[in-house]
Parts: structure tokens; C-alpha cells; sequence
């Protein structure tokens, strides 16, 4: 995941001039309330359901993450091995025991158009956890025409720092 952070972020920062800019969380909430744009929540779908969402937003993956569990004999070695030496293995060993694979949404220009029809906008603000996922969707987005934005240090050191209104941990 962190490598295709970090091509995201590469490939983002390539056409930086192409999304409209960075907007705080309260000039984007203020934007959303007066139906300016609309908010789309770029993160996983698994992020938008367990670490929360501000108000309004809409869930949108630009990508999502598939895990196919390695054979029946490695788990179990896995779980032998913790009970052997009493203690349970960290994250990052326990996912080991996947082979996750990324899954681009093909969909989701024409998703986020959809969107913005529905709620009768001319403007999308992005956000994803930090910030270098909604750049690359801003910028992906701009390049198909739409006026895009991205939401300054993304949902958690942006939105919930700002103490904007959010909830669905």
C-alpha cells in the first residue's frame, strides 16, 4: 500500500497544476451546505465504514484492496506458531498470511459525474485519510473536465482537526 502511495503521490504532484487548488475543511463544508459541490470520500470502502466520515460525504473508492488467504497449511502453521510462543502476531506479520491485490474503480469518473447530476453540482471536492489519493483523484477528475478540489490534509489531520462534523466510527 505504501508503494502505491507513493505512486500516487509521484504521479499527483506530475500534474499539479490540473485540480483547482486545496480548500479547508471549512471552506469545503461551507461549499457543501450552500450546494456549491458535493464532497466525494475517496478512501477504501473498508476505511469509509471503520475510521468514520465527515457529514455528507459520499463514498466513492478510487480503489479498493481484495485479500485472498495464502493455503489452509500456512494459516494454521501461523496459528501454531502463536500458541507455541503465547503471543499473537502483529499487523504486518499477519498479513503474511494474504496476497492483497489492488482493484482500480474503473467507474469512477463516470460515478462521480453521476453524483454530481443527482445533487445538481458543477464542483466535487475530494478527500481520502492524508491527502495524496484525492490529489490524484482531483487531478484525475480534472482531466476529464470536472472542476475539482482537494480537501487540505484530507479527512483525518484536516476535517477532524478543523472539528468539522463527522461520526460513523
Amino acid at each position: 500500500m505504501k508503494l502505491f502511495l507513493s505512486i500516487l503521490t509521484v504521479f499527483s504532484l506530475s500534474f499539479a497544476d490540473d485540480y483547482q487548488g486545496d480548500l479547508s475543511a471549512q471552506d469545503a463544508y461551507a461549499m457543501q451546505k450552500e450546494a456549491k459541490a458535493v464532497i466525494i470520500d475517496v478512501r477504501t470502502s473498508v476505511e469509509f465504514l471503520y475510521t468514520g466520515h465527515g457529514e455528507g460525504f459520499i463514498n466513492i473508492p478510487l480503489y479498493d484492496w481484495t485479500y485472498e488467504p495464502k493455503s489452509i497449511e500456512t494459516r494454521v502453521q501461523s496459528a501454531d506458531y502463536e500458541i507455541k510462543n503465547a503471543k499473537v502476531k502483529d499487523h504486518a506479520s499477519a498479513m503474511n498470511l494474504y496476497d492483497a491485490k489492488e482493484v482500480i474503480n474503473k467507474n469512477f469518473v463516470s460515478e462521480v459525474m453521476k453524483v454530481m447530476k443527482l445533487k445538481g453540482v458543477s464542483n466535487v471536492i475530494l478527500v481520502c485519510r492524508s491527502g495524496p489519493r484525492s490529489i490524484a483523484a482531483a487531478n484525475i477528475l480534472a482531466k476529464e473536465g470536472i472542476t475539482a478540489y482537494n480537501l487540505e490534509d484530507g479527512y483525518i489531520f484536516g476535517w477532524k482537526e478543523e472539528k468539522m462534523p463527522w461520526g460513523g466510527e
